[in-house]
Formats: structure tokens, sequence, C-alpha cells
């Protein structure tokens, strides 16, 4: 029941985003989704550019438990709640991987993490909003989403990725936000 509930919870925040900077699109009724999460620096306790060490799966041992991934960060560029060269060890609850919460070993990302619950866990804001490749020149690659609500298939206009560097992002991100 949970998770159904989390998936439309994610899907009307993503509703309601918008792009950095001078690329502002509001949600468009044609299918056409804003990119990045517009709260997303306001919600987030750690942002880091790193390389993913290693993913592994733990199983639930203990009554009351869940199943967690276990992700070894080690941290490029820190901006909160993290230090530059940290290996920064996070855990998720499995059950979001089953929607694409996905790392692989020696994949660069940029991530806005939730601040870690009582169990420990934590997750990108929004969902897959918190969450960005980084490109082999250091660029945070923002791709077009597919719109969440139904009966909304079409595909975001083409050419419209944005690659920028990761302290540029977080200027952009202030600035839309106000702060």
């Amino acid at each position: 029941m949970f998770p159904r509930f989390a998936k439309s919870v994610l899907s009307v925040l993503l509703l309601f985003t918008a792009l950095p900077a001078n690329s502002v699109r509001p949600f468009q009724p044609d299918g056409e989704e804003p990119l990045v999460h517009r709260p997303i620096l306001k919600s987030s306790s750690y942002i880091f550019a790193g390389t993913v060490q290693s993913v592994e799966r733990i199983a639930a041992n203990r009554p009351n438990s869940v199943p967690v991934m276990k992700v070894v960060f080690r941290v490029e560029q820190a901006f909160r709640g993290v230090r530059a060269g940290q290996t920064l060890v996070v855990h998720e609850w499995a059950g979001l991987w089953q929607d694409g919460e996905h790392y692989r070993p020696g994949e660069r990302v940029m991530l806005f993490l939730y601040p870690p619950s009582r169990l420990g866990l934590t997750s990108p804001v929004g969902g897959g909003a918190g969450q960005f490749r980084v490109d082999p020149q250091g660029n945070v690659v923002i791709e077009p989403r597919r719109s969440g609500r139904p009966g909304l298939g079409r595909r975001p206009v083409a050419d419209s990725r944005i690659k920028l560097k990761p302290d540029e992002l977080l200027r952009r991100l202030r600035y839309s936000e106000g702060d």
C-alpha cells in the first residue's frame, strides 16, 4: 500500500517543478514536464557530486526491518552535509529500486538526498528529481523526464538536455528558490 501512495505523491511533486534559471518552463499540458524539483535545496540534507564505489543489497534480518540497498560513494565535490574526498555510505529502502532507483559502480552522479529517517534510510529528493548523471567532463546532465500523468505518453522536445557544472546548477537552483 505504501509504495503506491509514495509513487502517487512523487508523481504529484514532479508535476510542480521548474527548470533552473533562464530555462524555466512550467508543466505543459502536451506532456512535456519540467525537469528539476523546485524545493530541492530546502529538502536536501546531503548535496554532492561523486562516484559510486559499490552497491550491495542487505536482506531484512530482524523482525520489523526492511531490505535495504547499501550504496558507497566517493564524494568529489561537496556542497552540503559532506566533505570532498569523503567516503559516504547511504542506505535506501530496497523497494525504491523496483521502480528504477539504481546506481552502478563507477557511475558519476550529483545527488540531493533527504535527511536520514529514524531507520537510517535516505533517498534522492523528489525521487529521480534529486538524482543526476555526471558526464566524463564533470557536467551535470539534466535530461527531460516523461510525464507521470496517465494518458500523457508524449516524449519531451528533442535536444532539451541541459549540461551544467555542479556549482552552476546549485547557483541556479538557489536563484530560482530565492535562497
